[in-house]
């Protein structure tokens, strides 16, 4: 049977995989399937956190393994700022396609009534 840090590890290897995975999706620019891969990440993230609570888990880590967690903690954070920053352009394209419709709203009126002919001589 595998003790509480031997689970962890396994789970930690599997979660740094995933985490991999999904940025290289973001950086790719496919935002849905980052997304995806970070919601199934999120059950071994919640069992490392209920085994790290368990009696003496989290005291008696090997340092190996606290270094390997403050490291994703680090990329996470990293990664969380990125996405951040891409939320907030994204917002802002949309402030400016959100705009650009209105202007063409207003417009619409002018340039959907039927032209009025008037020429010289016409009466």
């Amino acid at each position: 049977m595998e003790t509480p840090h031997q689970i962890i590890s396994r789970l930690l290897t599997a979660l740094e995989t995933l985490t991999r995975e999904e940025e290289h999706l973001f950086e790719s620019g496919m935002y849905p399937e980052s997304t995806a891969v970070q919601q199934r990440s999120m059950p071994l993230v919640r069992k490392i956190a209920e085994l790290l609570v368990g009696p003496n888990t989290a005291q008696t880590l090997d340092s190996a393994l606290q270094n390997r967690i403050q490291i994703l903690l680090q990329s996470r954070r990293a990664h969380y700022d990125r996405l951040s920053a891409q939320l907030e352009v994204t917002r802002k394209e949309l402030e400016k396609i959100n705009a650009a419709q209105i202007r063409a709203r207003r417009m619409r009126p002018v340039y959907h009534a039927p032209a009025v002919a008037s020429f010289a001589g016409e009466a």
